[in-house]
């Protein structure tokens, strides 16, 4: 799978999330408007590798999809699960598309993964053992979860429901719990999530509250968001592992909720699993935000119903599924096997930026003023043109979302001669926001894959631009 996903990440390029997180690496910080900087501080490390840019950019992601599925594996021998049906709950993970998806693309989530299992193992050991190392590698993880993504405050709401758990349940004192070895762990992780503090204590506290805003919203939708929700993880994930993994939760939950064994890991899930829920109600859910329940449910519920042999047969089933949509997925993109006319889609926003730029800056230099820039009408446009922009030119995202495009250029664009990228089907939506003095549009770019086009950009030249028009 390793070898097959090294192919894909060399053939297409990098897509609105993944360009956005290069950025990162490369204009460097102590964190960022809407994520911790742990992801961008990768790319960094990874940039410096002397080796082809897409590569650079997603070997990281592959190499972490490695490391996942050996702690999940060693994660469900030291269940005593047998080493055979193990090895089928990780194949079966590893053979779902969303899980290839993230094995290829560096996100916030990626670097969950693993962090998630080893914060699990960690809680286990130190409720085992309350030793200082233990409390140390809870402390280290915990807090480079909190480095990774703000959905790691999940992770302590988990903690305290365990720790209360036991404690009402006088399978431990509060003062076994409370002792010094605790204040360390906690002293390491806050040592760690530190620059997430001092950077929004810096930017008057932003990123909580455009998180706070994302979670607390409602809308009035709910059953269509919780729908989309649905249908969306469903098919990120395989028809089968998705049911699978939803009927092994109330299969484990009832079984072995009072277990020593599974019972922590259940907390975790839990918490995920209502938070997310919570979350659909108000907006649709990506495929990439329920990761973690799934990369866990995943393999523990293919390891429960493998004790039955009237389910084998349907497992296999539900795994075979999974699995086509997988390879076909990445037979595509790895060597694009299949007629244009029917993939065409999937190539939207992934293929030809380099040249979309590099086009978009020869029209800049027709333009004989001194003030000039580049200009795009969102951020998912800013994230590519920024990434393959290989000139001095500036980049504005010209829109009236405040995000991490006006913290990298605070300056006005206010009197500048912009060449604006206009997505082709947009263009009425896109230009309707534009006031210029004079707007005059000056070619077009199309990219194609074996004679079909998939991206389709207008370019204009916004002269002497003077205000965003809601």
């Amino acid at each position: 799978m390793t070898i097959l996903r090294l192919r894909v990440s060399t053939q297409f390029g990098l897509g609105v999330d993944e360009a956005h997180y290069v950025l990162y690496g490369k204009i460097l910080g102590w964190s960022y408007f809407d994520h911790p900087p742990l992801v961008g501080w990768v790319q960094a490390l990874f940039g410096l590798m002397p080796i082809d840019h897409l590569i650079q950019a997603r070997l990281s992601a592959m190499l972490i999809s490695i490391l996942t599925s050996v702690l999940i594996f060693n994660f469900l021998r030291a269940k005593n699960i047998s080493e055979t049906h193990s090895l089928y709950a990780v194949a079966t993970l590893n053979l779902t598309p969303l899980f290839n998806a993230m094995s290829v693309a560096l996100l916030p989530d990626t670097l969950l993964m693993p962090l998630t299992l080893l914060i699990i193992i960690s809680t286990e050991k130190v409720l085992l053992h309350s030793t200082l190392k233990n409390w140390v590698l809870l402390g280290l993880w915990l807090g480079l979860a909190g480095l990774s993504k703000y959905t790691a405050v999940l992770y302590i709401f988990s903690l305290l429901l365990i720790f209360t758990y036991l404690i009402f349940t006088q399978q431990k004192k509060i003062t076994e719990l409370f002792k010094a070895n605790l204040w360390v762990g906690v002293y390491v992780a806050a040592i760690l999530i530190s620059p997430v503090l001092y950077w929004n204590s810096k930017n008057n506290w932003i990123s909580f509250q455009y998180q706070a805003d994302h979670v607390l919203s409602a809308d009035a939708s709910i059953l269509k968001n919780l729908g989309s929700s649905l249908l969306m993880q469903l098919i990120s994930w395989g028809i089968g592992p998705f049911i699978v993994a939803l009927i092994g939760f109330t299969a484990l939950l009832k079984k072995y909720k009072n277990q020593k064994e599974f019972y922590i890991t259940l907390v975790f899930l839990t918490v995920f699993l209502l938070f997310f829920i919570y979350v659909a109600v108000s907006e649709p859910l990506l495929p990439h935000w329920m990761l973690i329940y799934f990369i866990l449910m995943i393999p523990l519920s293919y390891c429960y119903f493998l004790q039955y042999k009237n389910y084998k047969k349907i497992l296999i089933a539900s795994v075979v599924l999974s699995s086509l949509l997988s390879f076909t997925m990445l037979f595509e993109l790895g060597f694009k096997v299949f007629p244009a006319k029917y993939t065409s889609t999937l190539y939207e926003g992934i293929q030809g930026w380099d040249a979309i730029v590099a086009k978009a800056n020869d029209h800049l230099t027709e333009i004989n003023k001194p003030k000039k820039a580049l200009a795009v009408m969102n951020w998912t446009l800013g994230s590519r043109a920024m990434y393959y922009n290989n000139k001095n030119s500036e980049v504005f995202v010209i829109d009236k979302r405040f995000d991490q495009f006006d913290i990298w250029a605070p300056q006005s664009n206010i009197g500048y001669e912009l060449l604006v990228i206009v997505e082709a089907n947009k263009k009425m939506e896109h230009l309707a926001h534009l006031n210029c003095a004079q707007l005059t549009e000056v070619g077009e770019a199309k990219t194609l894959i074996k004679g079909i086009p998939v991206n389709h950009f207008l370019y204009y030249h916004c002269a002497s631009y003077l205000e965003y028009k809601p």
